[in-house]
Parts: structure tokens; C-alpha cells; sequence
């Protein structure tokens, strides 16, 4: 299913400049210079994924965690219980970071990773990172500012996997998730936290009220406020 809006970030070289421009964009590193920037860059490295590629697998590296920073495409981040299912915790887009945890607490990463389309994931090493925080501990409150806007993510998420209807969350998603790659029911399902059939009888719910039209694969927001109003409902 596919949705309009994402501006996924230009496939260029990625040289070193391009690189620095990247974390630059990051709260990590909004007041770092040039030479600290270019240290950090110098001790990274880059990978390409293939769609469906995993990228890292929960409790992998204990101590060795790295930070991640999505070049271009877009990854997804997710849990998977013993029976096999999946929870999506969040997708990850052009700039933003991931494995932060697991980065700063030497622990193994806390959830799994892997691209959704095809990807290009910066990969930053822990150790660099401390070092330069070490010599710049001003630039902690930039992780601060991450951190904290992780911590807001995942109380929206137990918010709406255990206090909206379905019907609720698919609108939510449909409002607020500017996806620009193609996923399918059974991937919003996994986002949501419920079945595909359940997707399923909400968008074609959403499409008999009037407020989406149904193209195939596509999505058309035809009545945004009453979307809007049935995302509050909960």
C-alpha cells in the first residue's frame, strides 16, 4: 500500500562531505564543528541493504552496539515474540539515528532492525562516540534531546496499542505516517499491532464512510477532518 510524502534523500556519493552533512542534520551533533564531525566520520563507516536485509538482530553485540543513521531508504525497527510475531516499534527515514540504546548502554540491541527498501545505513562506532562526548560533554544534551524523543515515541506507542480501537490507529497512521515506500496490509498490520484482516476491514470501513478512496494499492485522504476526529475517538 503505498502512501505519498516522503522525501527520501537524493542516492548520491556518499564521500565525506555529504556524510558530514548527514550528522549535522542529527540533534546528536547540531553544535559539533567541522573537525569534530569529520572524526567521527573518519571512524564510520557505511552499508548497503537490500530490501528485507536484516541489519541487526536483537541481543547481538553486547558491547559492541554501534549508532546507526539511515542514509537513504527506510528501516524498520521491531520486536518478535517466541511464537514467531512481530511488532513494529518504528520506521526509520532519511537522518534519523537507531540503536541508540544499545550504543550507550554496551548492552545488545534492545529490538531488531532490517531495511524495508532498498537502504544505506551510516554506522558509527560506539567508541568514537563516547570519546567525543568525553571531550565535549556540551554535546550530551543533544543526545539528551534524542533520547527524550525516544522515550515521548514509545508512550505514544503503548498508548495506542492498548487505549485506541483499530480503526483509531489506522487513521492515526494514515495521517501521520508520511510513507513513501510501499508497504502492504500485513506490514501496517505489524506496525499497529493487530491482524491484516483487521487493516483490511478498517480501510474498506473508512472507504464506505466516504472519508478514504481505495485505489488498488493506494490510499486518498478525501475527508481529513473527520479522519482527524475518528483518530481522537480512540
Amino acid at each position: 500500500m503505498g502512501y505519498r510524502g516522503l522525501r527520501v534523500a537524493p542516492r548520491r556519493p556518499l564521500n565525506s562531505d555529504s556524510r558530514i552533512e548527514l550528522l549535522r542534520r542529527s540533534p546528536y551533533f547540531a553544535t559539533a564543528s567541522d573537525d569534530i564531525l569529520r572524526r567521527i566520520v573518519d571512524a564510520s563507516m557505511t552499508r548497503s541493504y537490500s530490501a528485507g536485509e536484516r541489519i541487526f538482530t536483537e541481543g547481538d553485540a553486547e558491547g559492541r552496539a554501534a549508532l546507526h543513521f539511515v542514509v537513504y531508504g527506510t528501516v524498520r525497527i521491531f520486536k518478535t515474540s517466541l511464537g514467531g510475531r512481530e511488532q513494529v516499534l518504528r520506521l526509520m527515514r532519511p537522518g534519523d539515528s537507531f540503536a541508540d540504546v544499545a550504543a550507550f548502554d554496551a548492552g545488545g540491541y534492545p529490538a531488531s532492525a532490517d531495511a524495508l527498501e532498498r537502504s544505506v545505513v551510516m554506522i558509527v562506532p560506539r567508541s568514537i562516540i563516547w570519546s567525543v562526548l568525553s571531550d565535549y560533554p556540551e554535546m550530551t544534551l543533544g543526545a539528551l534531546q534524542v533520547m527524550a524523543g525516544r522515550l515521548r515515541h514509545m508512550t505514544a506507542l503503548v498508548e495506542d496499542l492498548s487505549l485506541r480501537r483499530v480503526t483509531s490507529r489506522v487513521a492515526k497512521f494514515l495521517l501521520e505516517e508520511p510513507v513513501g515506500v510501499t508497504l502492504n496490509q500485513s506490514q501496517i498490520a505489524t506496525l499497529l499491532g493487530t491482524s491484516r484482516e483487521m487493516v483490511g476491514r478498517s480501510l474498506h470501513s473508512l472507504a464506505d464512510d466516504g472519508v478514504i478512496a481505495l485505489h488498488g494499492s493506494q490510499v486518498e485522504i478525501l475527508d481529513r477532518s473527520r479522519l482527524e476526529e475518528i483518530m481522537s475517538s480512540g
